[in-house]
């Protein structure tokens, strides 16, 4: 099994399901029967009892880590361990695999950045308020949403609107939608992913707290209660669009989150999303030191490294002195062997000290903080 079949997999696995969401007919995409004749013709020729069809791979080979599929696997180091599918939807790592190959996902977000920009473009702080109003209400009713388009983004209120849709009724457990304690975005209902491949919930399900999941599975980790979200019965519930939610919002809380940790320190400058977003943080140190940073929260290094090919970009107004790659503390259980997976297959020459998690930046930016004159 090679990366090219992996790929083919997780593209068909997320047009499914962008099918199935979308109330189309559920036929399986043809790239992803043909990777899994593929799979099966494998198991044949190796003796291994094959697999069923795309139903039985769903529901067995895709929720295992590839290390697991019982077939020679000719990929990336850091594909081994991952899962395409988990909670009956397509892992951030099938998300991530499929993205280079797959035009749809991400299309709606890059449409919004690039009007966005176009708006901004004499006017920059608005970009950067329109990027953290997002990462800000992943959840809004449409009472709040309407007047703070006209009031704070007069020139971008149908952009605005255009980025939430109606919060699906059935997230809601006993009447109410719940956000997570983490990140603030939606809850869904452990049943309720199934439903969204079209298998129905086990009749012995019960709806407990625990039934209640994020979409990013990483936030699980910090153990925070869901919050209710509150709402009369006539108001009517917004959620970002899909696009919004994987490549704005879940990026976005940590680099808002670290941007506000920097700001609580002494420092000269601190600008987020600087130049239109030409990197996340500007960083300007009380020596005139000036430091860029980007943040970038993805499953698979390898395939992070593959979207890296070129040096973070600078700013000509305020070049760098240094940059950094960072990633954030919600994945820093995968340890130095991210961070060494990341530089050998980035074609960018990148220094230990220019790459690391979240907490080792902050001690660094401390470090040469109390240094300060």
């Amino acid at each position: 099994m090679n990366e090219e079949t992996v790929q083919g997999i997780a593209k068909g696995i997320c047009l499914y399901h962008q099918n199935i969401s979308k109330q189309k007919l559920s036929q399986y995409p043809a790239n992803l029967q043909l990777a899994v004749d593929t799979l099966i013709v494998n198991c044949l020729l190796t003796g291994i009892e094959p697999l069923q069809g795309v139903p039985d791979f769903l529901n067995r080979w895709a929720k295992q880590p590839l290390q697991d599929w019982d077939l020679d696997i000719n990929c990336p180091e850091d594909w081994h361990s991952k899962s395409l599918v988990e909670e009956q939807k397509p892992s951030n790592f099938c998300v991530e695999t499929a993205e280079e190959y797959l035009e749809e996902y991400g299309n709606f977000q890059r449409k919004v950045v690039e009007k966005l920009r176009l708006k901004s473009f004499c006017d920059r702080d608005l970009y950067t308020k329109f990027r953290q109003y997002i990462i800000e209400h992943p959840v809004v009713i449409k009472g709040i949403l309407e007047p703070d388009a006209v009031n704070k983004f007069p020139s971008l209120k149908k952009l605005l609107q255009d980025c939430y849709e109606p919060a699906p009724e059935s997230y809601k457990k006993d009447r109410n939608f719940y956000c997570c304690g983490h990140c603030g975005g939606l809850m869904y209902l452990k049943s309720d992913s199934a439903r969204s491949w079209g298998f129905p919930p086990l009749a012995t399900e019960s709806r407990s707290d625990g039934d209640l999941r994020c979409e990013n599975r990483h936030c699980l980790q910090y153990k925070k209660k869901p919050i209710p979200f509150k709402a009369d019965s006539n108001d009517l519930v917004l959620w970002l669009k899909q696009d919004l939610r994987y490549f704005m919002h879940r990026p976005g809380k940590p680099e808002v989150r670290l941007f506000n940790k920097l700001k609580k320190l002494d420092l000269k400058e601190v600008i987020l999303f600087p130049n239109l977003d030409i990197y996340d943080i500007h960083l300007v140190f009380p020596d005139d030191t000036v430091w860029a940073i980007d943040l970038k929260f993805w499953e698979s290094a390898y395939n992070l490294a593959k979207k890296v090919d070129k040096p973070i970009a600078r700013w000509k107004e305020q070049p760098y002195d240094e940059c950094f790659f960072v990633f954030p503390d919600e994945i820093k259980q995968y340890g130095k062997e991210y961070i060494q997976e990341f530089r050998s297959y980035c074609t960018v020459p990148l220094k230990k000290s220019q790459v690391m998690f979240e907490g080792a930046f902050m001690q660094k930016v401390k470090r040469k903080w109390s240094k300060k004159s």
